[in-house]
């Protein structure tokens, strides 16, 4: 009678021991990737013992950024007669970024102070064609002078065609890639600068799309969460400042959420959706797109009327640009209203190499692997006081674009995964053999107190038999 009682008891714990071992598997399948990506955000903050730190300091992933430069091939053409402009593009001109922050400081109010030295190396090997190719591309700098003068007297404005006569100005110049790139020296802008009422305009007597960008320090940064607001747009939801700065975001719970970012060449913040499944080094990836709705007029897409009068496609940032006269679009105008592009020969707009794309590792939110990809575009006007534009319609014309890519190396893809992504499939695994186990115990455990209790009818009803 008490074997039979403490084998009972052994019955009753082992089949609690496996509903326990069942309800910790179910808990672990349901919540256990859950409970990592809250552990991982716990260890996202900075501060000086973080595992984060060197890799904010210093990205461990090489940062490339790619120019292709548009040279106006018909250009007497354009200018006497007016027509369309025919263009190619040169390209790509390929640098490597090098960025670290320095004299970092975490201060008690939870936010970090750093310089930020940036600079960029050309790569020949990676490029089509050396950096000291000559390039004839639309005189930006006699451009922005001339839309700025429009909001000045007829004076001024004439003054500053006198002087683009005098240094016997065109509407298309030639300079080097880099020099249009990183900049030159301008004599018309070295002249305007000295001018009363003119020269208030001029900030630089030099001219690059990209000038103080190479080997430049822009000082202190201090970084901090809160709310931020732009000045730039006509409402207040266009100038807010929303998501991260696109090189990662918070772990994914569903890909079929929008992602935020902002963008600081555009001056504004704009998401990207899901595509498709991907993998990057064999890591899970998903891969998210700047939408074309984003770029859509206000009449379809009301959320962008605060962004301007222009059509699909392109966005005017020259009140984030000192004025000047830029608009931003995809490159090769993709997604861009007919009316632009029909202006232009020699664009080839393809999805598959003009938009942006990113591929994030849903675990954690990094981006294992960035295309972001913009072109620089300068609004022309008809202006009756300059020569070269009396027989011009206002277009906007394409200057560069480029593509700034980063894609993770197999060593930091080794160290991602040895030391987070491993621990979500042995959790998964485990939980699943926890349940496995714990049912398969339970139905054992089961029909064996069946059998042991019809064991023990049997001799009951055995034994009475004898008795009678």
């Amino acid at each position: 009678m008490a074997s039979s009682t403490y084998f009972s008891c052994i019955l009753v714990v082992g089949l609690l021991i496996s509903f326990g071992l069942c309800v910790a598997g179910i808990l672990g399948i349901v919540f256990g990737a859950q409970f990592l990506k809250t552990q991982i955000n716990k260890q996202l903050p900075l501060s000086t013992d973080s595992d984060q730190l060197d890799s904010w300091i210093s990205s461990p992933v090489p940062i490339y950024v790619q120019f292709w430069l548009w040279e106006c091939v018909n250009v007497d053409e354009v200018i006497q007669q007016g027509l369309k402009p025919m263009l190619i593009q040169h390209g790509p001109f390929t640098y490597l970024e090098n960025r670290i922050k320095i004299d970092v400081h975490f201060n008690l109010n939870h936010t970090v102070t750093y310089h930020q030295p940036v600079s960029y190396t050309f790569q020949r090997n990676m490029s089509s064609n050396d950096e000291q190719l000559p390039i004839k591309m639309i005189n930006t700098p006699i451009i922005s002078l001339l839309a700025l003068s429009r909001n000045l007297s007829n004076v001024t404005q004439e003054l500053i065609n006198l002087i683009a006569k005098v240094f016997n100005e065109s509407l298309f110049v030639t300079h080097t890639a880099r020099e249009w790139i990183w900049g030159y020296e301008d004599p018309l802008l070295k002249a305007a600068k000295r001018l009363p009422i003119v020269g208030q305009f001029v900030s630089d007597e030099h001219f690059g799309y990209f000038y103080r960008q190479n080997n430049s320090d822009n000082g202190i940064f201090t970084v901090f969460t809160g709310v931020s607001v732009l000045p730039y747009w006509h409402t207040s939801s266009c100038n807010q400042i929303n998501g991260t700065d696109g090189n990662w975001f918070p772990p994914l719970t569903s890909v079929n959420k929008r992602l935020y970012l902002y963008s600081t060449e555009i001056c504004r913040s704009i998401y990207i959706t899901f595509e498709y499944h991907s993998s990057v080094l064999n890591i899970a990836t998903e891969s998210f797109s700047i939408p074309a709705e984003v770029f859509y007029n206000s009449t379809i897409n009301p959320d962008n009327a605060g962004f301007g009068t222009l059509d699909s496609g392109v966005l005017d940032v020259s009140k984030c640009k000192q004025g000047a006269p830029i608009i931003i679009s995809l490159p090769h105008f993709l997604y861009a209203a007919e009316r632009y592009k029909s202006r232009i020969d020699g664009l080839m707009p393809n999805a598959d190499i003009h938009r942006t794309v990113l591929q994030i590792e849903p675990y954690t939110g990094f981006v294992l692997n960035a295309q972001k990809r913009l072109q620089l575009n300068i609004l022309i006007q008809y202006d009756p006081l300059f020569d070269d534009l009396k027989n011009l319609h206002d277009l906007i014309l394409p200057a560069l674009w480029l593509n700034q890519s980063a894609t993770i190396d197999q060593k930091t893809a080794n160290e991602l995964h040895k030391k987070i992504l491993r621990y979500f499939p042995i959790v998964h695994e485990i939980s699943i053999a926890f349940v496995i186990f714990s049912a398969v115990s339970i139905i054992v455990i089961i029909i064996v107190g069946i059998r042991r209790s019809l064991q023990r009818i049997r001799t009951l009803a055995y034994g009475g038999l004898i008795n009678e």
